[in-house]
């Protein structure tokens, strides 16, 4: 998404760092086939929720997986943290082409377009040229500008910094394929959270990621062949209570989707899940039972038709392999 930064190479890393874990895809050749993927855990205390609150702990991880994985001066893609991005529409003169639209809106941010947030990083999707519409996606610059700094000072490039929904969307368009005139709620659901967005040709028209409040102490994880398997060590009802919540809330999306935007005159056609959840089938099971709206769950399965060495939960980081620098 926010493209600040210029130096460009064919060797990088499509990197994702969470408060549970880093995983990144290390691209040596412009070939997917050949990538590498790696996992590493994090310990409490480095993250809370989408803030990093230990530089110097994940400065000195980095720093050893650097030498591992021997990715010295690579380029790196990362996400901006799912909890801060907003989306908003909004007009524009007809006489302002798609390129200058990024810059229209630097130019009007405070005066007619208002942020909640001071020197935001901004990206301008405008899909249907010369209709006086578009949408922005903009984030607080301070947690993405702190990661930044840390590949800086690692003797990495941070090239791209990208929406997650936006890179997952990237990776079922040149995958599955997604329908014209077919409108797709689309949840990602990881251990600590549910990522949702509703895609329409072409369009984002929802975003939101809705937190799941449970303690990281909770989970245990093991690594099996390269990858790190979690389970729960608490009460599993309890967890699976607020995945419940989870689910209603998407319930709530649909029928405000369909009656509050649309006034009644178009619902969503399809939902996508997918993701890391150690309880995807629980998921998917109670989605099923609860909405009319046909379920598709992409599992490992039906990633690896396209990329056999990869799983449902590297979607983001492939989606982010598939996007064209600019």
């Amino acid at each position: 998404m926010f493209n600040r930064f210029k130096k460009k190479s064919k060797r990088y890393i499509a990197f994702d760092v969470n408060e549970y874990l880093i995983r990144a895809i290390v691209m040596n050749t412009s070939d997917i086939k050949q990538a590498t993927i790696y996992e590493y855990p994090l310990n409490s205390g480095i993250f809370e929720g989408d803030i990093l609150v230990d530089e110097m702990a994940l400065y000195d991880i980095l720093k050893k997986l650097v030498q591992e994985w021997a990715v010295k001066r690579y380029d790196v893609r990362f996400f901006v943290p799912d909890s801060s991005v907003m989306m908003k529409s909004f007009e524009h003169p007809s006489d302002v082409s798609t390129e200058k639209l990024k810059s229209y809106v630097e130019m009007e941010l405070g005066r007619t377009i208002h942020l909640p947030f001071n020197q935001p990083l901004i990206d301008v999707y405008d899909y249907l040229p010369n209709d006086g519409e578009a949408t922005l996606f903009a984030a607080p610059s301070e947690e993405i500008n702190k990661l930044a700094g840390l590949l800086d000072d690692l003797s990495l490039h941070p090239t791209i910094a990208d929406v997650r929904p936006l890179s997952s969307i990237r990776f079922f368009e040149k995958t599955i394929g997604l329908a014209k005139g077919k409108s797709y709620l689309i949840s990602e659901w990881a251990l600590d959270g549910v990522s949702i967005s509703i895609y329409m040709d072409g369009k984002v028209e929802f975003l939101r990621h809705q937190s799941i409040d449970i303690s990281k102490e909770k989970w245990n994880f093991i690594l099996d062949n390269n990858q790190q398997q979690f389970t729960y060590n608490g009460n599993i009802e309890e967890y699976r209570g607020q995945l419940l919540d989870q689910i209603a809330e998407l319930d709530r999306i649909l029928n405000f989707y369909r009656f509050s935007l649309y006034k009644g005159e178009r619902a969503v056609d399809e939902i996508i899940v997918f993701g890391c959840s150690p309880e995807m089938d629980y998921i998917v099971s109670e989605m099923r039972s609860s909405f009319n709206t046909p379920i598709q769950n992409i599992n490992d399965g039906k990633v690896q038709v396209f990329h056999a060495n990869f799983s449902s939960k590297d979607i983001p980081l492939i989606g982010l392999i598939y996007r064209e620098e600019q």
